[in-house]
């Protein structure tokens, strides 16, 4: 057969394949189709991650779809009644995921691989997100955390211009690594160290903290096991940050020293039949997961809020309020924030508002669960969708947070009083109203926290560093851009289907800063009432 025959004959039997599709019951979502068969839509999603949907979702106006993917699909839920109901279906799971995915992105031994993959492993998994996690962040657990970070946060803000110091402001040439740093440094010590951060892993191997940031930058590549730079680069990071562990664990200091939640996962993967070193290996993805999103989302609240004069004077004639106590005299004086949500939800109505206007604007999410059953959603109209049984499910936060049909044709810009009236009524004072921005829409549409039960279990650790950051600098130090007196914040990193946050490109690259202590508090040592 000649050669322009044999493609000929490809192609049209290629798009004879791509015109039958693959089998979709009436009661599914729609099937859309790619332009190019069987691969458009792994091609469009490799390249474009999350804004793939979001893309997708606003050019079709579509709820739900049906994605055809080689000779299968996914369910992509984009509309925010039915991603709200799909997390709290108890038949769509991530287990099936996480037992795919961990013994590629951890290396773990062969008898935990075994492991893992046994009914023993399904019921490890289960015991973790659904009692060994929750209980573990909160009650007083949760408060020794909080004590512990907010105690590190006062250090590392009074140390970043001391009371006895110059009035010289202080040059950070990358906000981005700067706000990084300060976050590692106080939830590794709440982790890890509590009193003691001599036991604190991050503060005594310098391998550590540089070992856990190039891992989350190549952890797709990771966790796929990708070759290329990127995987190699990804799986050396590994390899340093299981070392920076491995003693830790070893020596059972998890046992006294740490928090709730290092002791309790230990122990259940401990109580599982897995060694000391898989336990580090299983382990490295604990302060990626309690940091990974809290660094972007207090890097972007610092932008827009910072880069707003405007914004800056009314937060800080609301952060006042927040003052417990201000006590000494002679050039040294000791402040005292009370960064509790109730506190900060009352007196600080702009703060919170500039807070969730980040969250809708970065938060982009992609839940991945697998159907352990036939499921059915249904919509606020009453629309029902079949997702049948063994069914890969993406509900996609990003979309929810990007659709102008809830949040209004000013979707795209970020707005700090957005949410002023959020609980109250809407923007316009009309609880009744459900049109675009109104506050019942975007009770609806907003979703920075997921839902069910994989509601963030640590959202409350960490909304109590980011407050009193935000508080501390607010009202104590002036910030400015390093070039010049315009702000220019950095564009957007791709929005990874694997992070929940969309981070800044290039590390936030251009983005320094220069801090100084303003006037009437330049002896000021911080400390925090949570």
């Amino acid at each position: 057969m000649p050669v322009t025959l044999a493609i000929a004959v490809s192609i049209a039997l290629l798009f004879t394949l791509h015109a039958l599709g693959p089998r979709v019951d009436p009661r599914e979502p729609p099937l859309l189709k790619p332009r190019i068969p069987f691969i458009g839509h792994i091609v469009s999603m490799m390249r474009h991650q999350t804004q793939f949907h979001i893309s997708l979702q606003r050019s079709t106006g579509r709820p739900i779809a049906t994605l055809p993917m080689l000779a299968g699909k996914i369910y992509a839920v984009w509309d925010p009644y039915l991603i709200a109901s799909g997390l709290r279906t108890k038949s769509l799971s991530t287990t099936p995921h996480l037992i795919d995915a961990t013994p590629r992105a951890t290396q773990v031994s062969k008898p935990a691989v075994d492991l893992i993959n046994s009914p023993r492993g399904l019921q490890l998994f289960d015991h973790m997100i659904l009692h060994v996690i929750p209980s573990s962040l909160k009650g007083g657990s949760l408060q020794t955390m909080t004590t512990t970070a907010l105690a590190d946060v006062a250090s590392q803000l009074t140390s970043l211009a001391p009371p006895s110091s110059s009035s010289a402001p202080v040059v950070l040439p990358s906000a981005w690594l700067w706000i990084r740093h300060l976050l590692t440094a106080a939830t590794t010590r709440a982790l890890y160290g509590e009193g003691n951060n001599d036991n604190n892993p991050f503060a005594t191997d310098p391998r550590a903290e540089p070992a856990l940031w190039e891992l989350e930058r190549h952890l797709l590549q990771v966790a796929l096991d990708m070759p290329g730079a990127g995987g190699r680069a990804g799986r050396r990071a590994r390899e340093e940050l299981v070392a920076a562990l491995a003693p830790y664990y070893a020596a059972r200091r998890d046992e006294n020293a740490a928090s709730g939640i290092v002791r309790a996962r230990a122990a259940a993967i401990r109580d599982a039949g897995m060694s000391d070193n898989d336990i580090a290996r299983l382990e490295i993805m604990l302060p990626f997961a309690a940091l990974a999103n809290t660094v972007p989302l207090l890097f972007w609240l610092f932008c827009h809020v910072f880069s707003r004069p405007d914004v800056v004077e009314r937060a800080r004639r609301e952060v006042e309020g927040l003052v417990v106590t201000r006590k000494g005299s002679g050039g040294e004086e000791e402040v005292a924030l009370q960064v509790t949500a109730s506190a900060v939800e009352e007196r600080c109505p702009l703060l919170i508002s500039c807070y969730r206007e980040t969250q809708r604007v970065i938060v982009h999410q992609v839940c991945t669960r697998n159907a352990l059953e036939d499921t059915v959603l249904t919509d606020r109209i009453g629309r029902q969708y079949l997702l049948k049984k063994g069914g890969v499910v993406q509900m996609i936060i990003g979309t929810s947070h990007n659709m102008p049909e809830y949040w209004g044709d000013d979707v795209d810009e970020f707005k700090p009083e957005r949410f002023l009236n959020y609980r109250d009524g809407s923007r316009k004072g009309e609880d009744s109203d459900d049109g675009p921005g109104s506050a019942r829409a975007m009770r609806a549409a907003f979703q920075p926290f997921g839902g069910g039960i994989h509601l963030c279990p640590g959202r409350h650790f960490a909304f109590s560093e980011m407050m009193a950051v935000m508080a501390t600098l607010l009202l104590g130090y002036e910030v400015e851009p390093l070039e010049g007196t315009e702000w220019k914040l950095p564009p957007f990193a791709t929005r990874s289907v694997i992070d929940a946050v969309t981070k800044p490109a290039k590390h936030g690259e251009g983005l320094g800063v220069r801090i100084k202590r303003r006037p009437g508090w330049e002896g000021v040592r911080w400390r925090y009432e949570s």
